[in-house]
């Protein structure tokens, strides 16, 4: 006949118990981890799609984004095996678990996906509308504009024949103030001119930087207009017109 010690059911359920506690704890953290995976994912996904529109997604870059889900998923899956494994024969596959599974496969889908997108639109898809309230249709008012922020043009604005630039309206520079601007006439010329038209810009307003030395440009662009001029000077004609910074190297 078998003996049994009075103490031997005692240990018995205790080991059990925290057997059991210990899959309870896991079975948490597998929870745990699997939301945080799922949510890095979906960030990575987000600030590839839409750098802007979430600010606190936006400020980190995809690739951090998708190393936290890497991570977390790892961290998810290990959770799954020991619960699994420290699970009673007919709980093998609980809810927590389950839950483990499929927060993993979300989390390298979206994170595939932020991948993918990151490396084929380094500015994302979505962008933000940007501001426009360049008063291009009038010339007074828009060099009076340009003149609040760079100061008087007393020596006269100098028009550049623009005849040699087809889709370009106007081209502009008061070799004072160092500034110029050029107004266009359509959404794709801007596209084409943008670029030579502020190197040229730059480096004649260099002829006329006096005592000023190595001023650093750059051009403010809007979607039928450039001014090119002092970098400090642009971002606070920014703030009034909007548009979008471009430095000159």
């Amino acid at each position: 006949m078998p003996s049994h010690r009075a103490g031997d059911h005692i240990d018995d359920s205790y080991r059990g118990g925290r057997a059991s506690g210990a899959n309870m704890l896991c079975k948490t953290f597998c929870v745990i981890a699997g939301v945080l995976a799922v949510l890095a994912g979906a960030a990575a996904a987000v600030r590839a799609i839409a750098p802007a529109a979430l600010p606190i997604v936006g400020g980190q870059s995809t690739s951090t984004w998708l190393t936290l889900a890497v991570i977390a998923a790892v961290a998810t899956l290990i959770f799954v095996i020991i619960a699994r494994v420290t699970a009673p024969i007919d709980r093998k596959r609980g809810a927590a678990t389950t839950w483990g599974v499929i927060a993993i496969v979300l989390s390298l889908l979206l994170s595939c996906l932020g991948f993918l997108v990151g490396n084929m639109f380094n500015d994302g898809i979505v962008k933000p509308a940007v501001r426009d309230e360049a008063p291009i249709s009038d010339t007074t008012a828009m060099q009076t504009g340009m003149e609040g922020v760079f100061g008087a043009c007393t020596s006269d604005w100098q028009s550049i024949n623009a005849s040699q630039y087809p889709g370009v309206k106007s081209i502009a520079i008061c070799k004072q103030t160092r500034v110029a601007y050029a107004v266009f006439d359509n959404d794709s010329a801007i596209n084409l001119y943008k670029t030579p038209l502020a190197t040229q810009a730059s480096k004649l307003l260099d002829q006329y930087s006096g005592e000023v030395g190595d001023t650093k440009y750059a051009m403010l662009i809007g979607k039928r207009w450039v001014i090119v001029g002092e970098q400090t000077k642009i971002e606070k004609l920014q703030r009034s017109w909007g548009g979008t910074i471009n430095t000159i190297e």
